[in-house]
């Protein structure tokens, strides 16, 4: 079949960018941070990404009860992938009089269209959204052809402002069942180390904080723990390990029940680092026991927080007028012959 694109359909009174070809159906919800809510494996009508007990929530409609300060990102959070500028982290900062709550803003706000182009054996589309508390414009072309398994992204930063401003990126895939499954293998290219640092606000963490060379690491009772393939379905556990001298921006996570994998690459000039996000049946707010899922996130930053990136000197900056540009790719696996 030949590829198509729509803007016609919403999900929920959200509208949504649909994207297709024989091999991928790619869906964004351009109301709610442009996020991509399904990647969709057509041969064996297979939705990688994670979706969320909580559901996708409107949040044009559905206000949140009783707004908090860590604002609504973990409210609004229905999996997928989210597009997360200028400061990523899980928790709540104030960075130069703007308080932000967890994951900055541009995941909590509605994006601008347009199909460029249609038919044929390539479609296209552009999207953009202008920040509310800090004054970047993020512009994302993506492209999908007709006989590929997998979508392109090129992706504009611009600081509109009138000063130099600090910020952090991040690129928020999360992966949860029916794709995920205990025993599935994330490979990373080789000389990849492992960073796992304090976490005092999570009392779920099992890691020894350390550097370590991926993918072994300690847990807090001293035995080994291979981060390269998903655990038992039972375990309890949450924590961010963070990723870091990776020669190359690529990942596999590979499911060897289905044959199938997914797969992401990317500019390490901009995404240097790359976040590991476990989250096993983890109890209390947000989903009191009903999820499991990993996020493999490209990140230019780290730890989570635009001040404490700043701290560590991993935090970008641009100019008054400057901007900021970078490509990244995502598809399918299906041959892993050597793993």
């Amino acid at each position: 079949m030949p590829c198509s694109i729509s803007l016609d359909w919403k999900y929920r009174d959200m509208r949504t960018l649909v994207m297709e070809n024989r091999f991928l159906r790619v869906v964004f919800l351009l109301d709610k941070g442009s996020d991509i809510m399904e990647i969709r494996y057509k041969p064996l009508d297979m939705n990688l990404l994670w979706q969320s007990p909580i559901g996708w929530r409107n949040p044009l409609r559905d206000t949140a009860p009783n707004p908090v300060s860590e604002g609504g990102f973990l409210d609004y959070y229905g999996g997928g992938w989210q597009d997360i500028v200028p400061s990523a982290g899980g928790h709540p900062v104030s960075h130069r009089g703007a308080a932000m709550g967890i994951h900055g803003e541009s995941s909590m706000l509605p994006w601008d269209c347009v199909v460029d182009e249609e038919g044929g054996d390539m479609v296209s589309a552009y999207m953009r959204v202008e920040g509310v508390r800090y004054p970047f414009r993020l512009e994302k072309y993506v492209m999908l052809h007709e006989n590929a398994e997998e979508i392109s992204f090129s992706e504009r930063l611009v600081n509109t402002g009138k000063q130099t401003l600090e910020f952090s990126w991040l690129q928020h895939p999360s992966f949860g069942e029916p794709f995920l499954q205990p025993g599935s293998k994330i490979v990373l290219p080789e000389g990849c180390r492992v960073l796992v640092q304090p976490e005092s606000y999570n009392p779920y963490g099992r890691l020894m904080p350390g550097e370590y060379d991926w993918p072994h690491v300690r847990d807090r009772r001293g035995h080994e723990v291979d981060l390269s393939l998903i655990p038992s379905r039972d375990l309890l556990a949450e924590e961010t390990s963070f990723i870091t001298g990776m020669r190359e921006g690529s990942y596999i996570l590979w499911n060897p029940g289905l044959n199938l994998g997914f797969m992401m690459g990317w500019d390490t000039s901009v995404f240097k680092y790359l976040w590991f996000w476990q989250n096993y049946n983890t109890p209390d707010y947000p989903w009191y026991g009903r999820a499991w899922n990993i996020a493999l996130e490209p990140s230019s930053s780290y730890p989570g927080g635009l001040p404490d990136q700043i701290k560590m000197k991993t935090h970008i900056t641009l100019e008054a007028g400057a901007s900021l540009e970078t490509s990244f790719t995502a598809g399918i696996v299906r041959d892993m012959k050597d793993i």
